[in-house]
């Protein structure tokens, strides 16, 4: 359990040195720099024409780049699945990177990639105006006079419309008189002719005929000659977009330079954020922050490098929270990512990550209980790990589950489920036998015993880092009179419900007793706060008593870890089953069942790691950590390049670092 010890500083520079110390503090990556209170900023801070425009600008190129290389993505070659699943960065050369940043106008490129993009976009609305336009005058293409000749006379109303074909009888007997142009046996087409005189029967005809006009306003000719024009465009934009789409590619071959643009503005706009996260005076630049106790040394040596810049430690303000870095040996700093994601540690919690880990890597473990699961898991983690750096925390992990898996699954008989006894493999069947301490299928009431064993532990321990958090704050009769009261009161309780049964002793059924009592009577008593009020210490106290109905509650939800494993070890086994029956189907079988057996349980153990590793985690965060764990900490962010897109592939480069001699 470990978050490092943090110093807070101020930092001062001279505005002429301020740009380059920022520089070199990005490349070194060890200070967190603190926002200033905001009165203090509007009182000194005298911010120059230049620097008031700066972030805007930035910003809006970032948004142009990204827009260009979302747009340059699908045409670049692309991330495969896995990559895009574990973000993994474009690795690029030191030298590539420089050369990018030094040597490319952004500007240039991106109004070469806005314009094809404006070019593509003007195409494709107007591909779809004529397509529309194209839908629209074909089904009047038979029609052989000119469109614009369709209009009423002195006597005679002329009307274009439709109607369903269906009602075309309707029409019959009527004064209207109609030219069908064309019928697609759902819609008929028709020129529809009657006298002035009779509009209000004709109406009445055609409204009856569910008769809609038809306009053609801006058209004219005849359709056939319409379409003809339509379509010759419409193949001139095939050529045009066959143009555009040699320039994409064209400009996709910039798509490297484009992330590379990217990550070094984005890293200028967090150089400048952090430049007004201070105060500035006419000639002095005030940043405040924090630093590793460890680093701090580094910190005066960088700002030593410089004239004007002076590292000064002072005092938290009262009350003032420090960020919060958690540092932890190799083997347990992945699962530090778990912690962050619930919340980072508050003042008084300690960091649990070395207390979970291994809580969170049993039960995983018991979720699927396979030990040929735990082998292939390890390998399979351990390929990703060497190919995706990205992946490395979570492949860990799950290495780390894999290996215990193994032994739960020699423990269950879980060798790819039951396949050596389905196999008939005898010897590898009786070494299973020998091993195996429980078939979970078979008894499974001492699964559900072992699963609410451990959830048993972890309670206990849960209630036993909250009483080591009251005590070392201070509040020791807090401590004892709650959690510690309540181990006994559970201990206790355990001891008279389950262990008692097999252990005949008068002594220790006495002993156990007045541990539940003297435990109670402490909960009662003394559980209810610093009140002066008895009566409310005591009504508080008799609350937290009934509250202790919500241990009934965890400890059921350990449950999960029995259910996951035999849902495991029933997979398993129907695969197993599916295998042999498909493995005696002759000639086929010696293709198939392999192939079912592999793929079979590879489903198997993606499914069921998924299932093990959420619910497992799902009983860090409910059932453990809410006893004694509030969470509530900012994390430490060390004011640092880092890549959106890419990663430079050399050895600690430092992106802005030049020398600076006093």
């Amino acid at each position: 359990m470990a978050k490092a010890f943090l110093k807070k500083i101020n930092l001062y520079v001279h505005r002429d040195e301020k740009d380059e110390l920022l520089k070199l503090l990005q490349d070194e990556a060890i200070v967190h720099i603190s926002e200033v209170k905001e009165e203090l900023k509007e009182a000194f801070t005298e911010i120059t024409e230049e620097e008031l425009t700066e972030e805007p600008q930035l910003e809006d190129l970032l948004r142009r780049l990204e827009n260009a290389i979302r747009f340059l993505e699908p045409y670049s070659g692309g991330k495969s699945f896995i990559d895009s699943l574990f973000e993994a960065k474009k690795p690029v050369g030191e030298e590539f990177y420089r050369a990018t940043i030094e040597g490319v106008d952004a500007s240039s490129l991106l109004l070469k990639v806005e314009t094809i993009q404006d070019e593509l976009n003007r195409i494709g609305v107007e591909e779809s105006n004529l397509l529309a336009q194209r839908a629209f005058i074909l089904p009047w293409v038979n029609f052989e006079g000119n469109l614009e000749e369709i209009k009423p006379t002195k006597d005679v109303n002329v009307i274009p419309g439709t109607i369903p074909s269906r009602n075309l009888g309707k029409l019959e007997d009527k004064p209207v008189a109609f030219e069908l142009v064309n019928d697609d046996g759902k819609k008929a087409y028709l020129i529809v002719v009657y006298l002035f005189e009779e509009e209000e029967e004709a109406k009445k005809a055609l409204y009856e005929a569910e008769f809609e006009q038809v306009e053609f306003h801006g058209y004219s000719g005849k359709p056939a000659s319409i379409l003809d024009s339509i379509d010759s465009r419409l193949r001139e934009i095939e050529q045009e977009k066959q143009n555009i789409n040699e320039m994409i590619s064209d400009a996709a071959r910039e798509f490297d330079k484009l992330l590379v643009l990217y990550d070094h503005f984005k890293n200028l706009l967090e150089l400048k954020l952090a430049d007004n996260k201070g105060i500035k005076t006419r000639n002095t630049v005030i940043l405040e922050g924090w630093v590793r106790t460890e680093d701090y040394e580094k910190l005066k040596e960088v700002a030593g490098k410089f004239h004007t810049a002076y590292v000064e430690e002072i005092e938290p303000e009262p009350g003032e929270e420090a960020p919060v870095l958690l540092e932890n040996k190799k083997v347990f700093e992945p699962f530090s990512s778990l912690v962050k994601l619930y919340g980072l540690p508050g003042k008084s919690d300690p960091d649990p990550t070395v207390i979970m880990a291994p809580f969170l890597s049993i039960f995983f473990a018991l979720c699927l209980t396979d030990a040929g699961y735990g082998i292939a898991l390890m390998l399979i983690s351990y390929f990703m790990m060497k190919k995706y750096k990205a992946s490395r925390g979570l492949m860990w992990m799950l290495f780390v589950g894999g290996f215990f898996t193994i032994f739960a699954g020699i423990l269950t008989g879980g060798w790819f489920g039951d396949f050596t006894a389905r196999a008939n493999w005898g010897v590898l069947e009786a070494v299973r036998q020998k091993l195996m301490w429980f078939d979970p299928l078979k008894e499974t009431m001492t699964f559900f015993a072992l699963a609410l064993a451990l959830g048993f532990i972890q309670i206990l321990f849960g209630l036993g880092v909250g009483a080591y958090k009251r005590i070392r704050d201070g509040d020791i009769l807090g401590g004892i009179s709650n959690e510690i009261a309540w181990i006994f009161i559970l201990l206790g309780l355990a001891y008279k419900g389950v262990l008692a049964k097999n252990i005949a002793s008068p002594i220790l059924d006495m002993v156990s007793l007045y541990i539940i009592i003297i435990a109670l009577a402490l909960l009662v008593l003394f559980s209810g706060g610093r009140s002066k009020n008895f009566l409310i210490k005591l009504v508080k106290g008799l609350y937290n008593v009934y509250g202790g109905i919500s241990f009934i509650g965890d400890l059921l939800s350990y449950v999960r870890l029995m259910a996951l494993g035999l849902v495991t070890a029933g997979i398993a086994m129907a695969v197993n089953i599916l295998t042999i029956q498909v493995f005696h189907i002759p000639i086929l079988g010696f293709i198939l069942a392999p192939l079912l057996f592999v793929f079979g349980h590879l489903f198997s153990i993606f499914v069921n790691v998924m299932g093990a590793f959420v619910h497992s985690l799902r009983l860090q965060y409910v059932e453990f950590f809410t006893k004694f764990y509030e969470n509530g900490g900012k994390p430490f962010k060390p004011f640092g390049w880092e890549g959106a897109y890419t990663e430079i592939v050399s050895n600690k480069i430092k992106i802005n670092k030049k020398e600076v001699k006093k």
